[in-house]
């Protein structure tokens, strides 16, 4: 087949690299990239991305547009739109240039989500202008760090379409994907969309549910991973995202919980959960602040902390609507230094913090600990599992460690020397 992708970030790449990869031609034209980007330095931030897409551009079957000049648009079988979820009005300005060069029973695949109800909004738009084409709604379920395994080795895929014939082309571009059990599930575009939405939401409301029992279980004195062990042997519930800590965040989970939020008081139902989860997401970013800050009696004027971790999840170097910037903002507004470790993020927080006299970032994770007051560990890269305890305890100043993933045992931290608080864990 014939396919054009459209779009600059990750799961672009991943799509247009792993469809090129089955054989399929395959042309990504990177409509809202900045002006300097490089699709090395998005690839980079995925593990095998890099090899994968030189591969195929190598091999032929994979290759960049420059221009919505080219006459490929015009034969393509189908229209992948993987633009960014905040770009809304440059996605309805591309449909508005493809609708009228769509060949006849091509695809128009509406893969990054923009709200529920966008597929039937451009179909109509298609349909005005008596195009045979037909919009799908392919709803992404890619992380950053893992996205081509979630890619090539889906739980489910989700297809929403009208057409007999549309479902019947998506099955044979998928197929590859989809032979050890059939896991297609077709259904309605506004119902594929709404899925995408609300499977972000129940994950935000299990998650920020964990967070509210942990800082109880903190106050009784019990150890929420003793009641998160007992949660999850109930197999109505299970183990997945039952893990309290210092709070989500990530640029496309918050935007599909925002656009869901948005979908709600569309159809005049104001939410009443989702909004309840994201403002106990808001309180927990900054739950190593408050300890910090009572452990010192609100005396933070002057001290040094050390952050391992700033990026939003481990294996990424985005942090965009990261858990770490809040916290940093607030331990900045009382006065603190900051020094930041992050495999892959130090690079963003330097941009952000530019010239800040409070922020440093250090390539050593040791090397940032130095003289510092704490530790506040704020992502669960597989590098802070297992430190070097005698080392981190002879580079801080006072050997006091705030856990905000719940990586460490209390009972080993105290035996090794440390003041330690986790979350909804023993104080020792």
């Amino acid at each position: 087949m014939n396919l054009i992708v459209y779009g600059h970030d990750y799961p672009a790449l991943v799509t247009a690299a792993s469809l090129a990869s089955h054989g399929n031609r395959v042309d990504l034209y990177p409509i809202d990239a900045p002006d300097a980007w490089q699709w090395q330095e998005t690839a980079s931030k995925q593990s095998g991305l890099q090899s994968l897409v030189q591969q195929q551009l190598e091999a032929g079957n994979l290759h960049f547009l420059v221009s919505l000049e080219c006459p490929c648009i015009d034969k393509a079988h189908i229209h992948i739109l993987s633009v960014q979820s905040a770009q809304l009005a440059l996605a309805e300005q591309l449909v508005a240039q493809l609708i009228p060069r769509l060949a006849p029973k091509s695809l128009l695949v509406i893969q990054t989500l923009q709200g529920v109800g966008r597929a039937a909004y451009y179909q109509s738009r298609v349909q005005a202008q008596q195009v045979e084409a037909a919009v799908v709604v392919w709803p992404e379920f890619m992380s950053e760090g893992s996205a081509i395994a979630q890619f090539s080795r889906p739980d489910r895929i989700i297809i929403g379409a009208t057409h007999s014939w549309a479902i019947e082309i998506m099955r044979d571009l998928l197929r590859p994907y989809n032979r050890v059990r059939d896991m297609m599930l077709m259904m309605q575009p506004a119902a594929a969309e709404l899925a995408k939405y609300a499977i972000n939401s129940l994950l935000a409301l299990r998650v920020s549910a964990m967070n509210e029992f942990a800082n109880l279980a903190e106050k009784m004195g019990v150890d929420i991973e003793q009641v998160r062990q007992g949660i999850g042997t109930d197999p109505r519930i299970g183990f997945n995202y039952l893990y309290p800590g210092a709070g989500f965040g990530g640029p496309n989970f918050m935007a599909d919980l925002q656009a869901m939020e948005k979908t709600f008081q569309a159809f005049g139902q104001p939410p009443r959960l989702l909004p309840a989860a994201l403002a106990v997401n808001q309180d927990q970013q900054e739950i190593l602040f408050s300890k910090l800050w009572q452990h010192y009696h609100g005396q933070l004027v002057g001290k040094q902390v050390t952050l391992w971790g700033a990026s939003y999840k481990p294996d990424t170097a985005t942090i965009e609507q990261a858990s770490s910037l809040r916290l940093i903002d607030a331990l900045l507004a009382q006065g603190v230094s900051v020094r930041v470790h992050d495999p892959k993020a130090l690079a963003a927080i330097a941009q952000r913090y530019a010239h800040h006299p409070l922020v440093s970032c250090y390539q050593d994770q040791y090397l940032a600990c130095q003289e510092s007051d704490a530790l506040l560990l704020m992502t669960e890269w597989k590098i802070y599992w297992n430190p070097d305890f005698d080392r981190l305890k002879a580079a801080l100043k006072t050997p006091l460690v705030f856990d905000g993933r719940n990586i460490y045992d209390p009972e080993v931290m105290c035996h090794q020397g440390f003041i330690y608080q986790g979350v909804g864990r023993s104080s020792l």
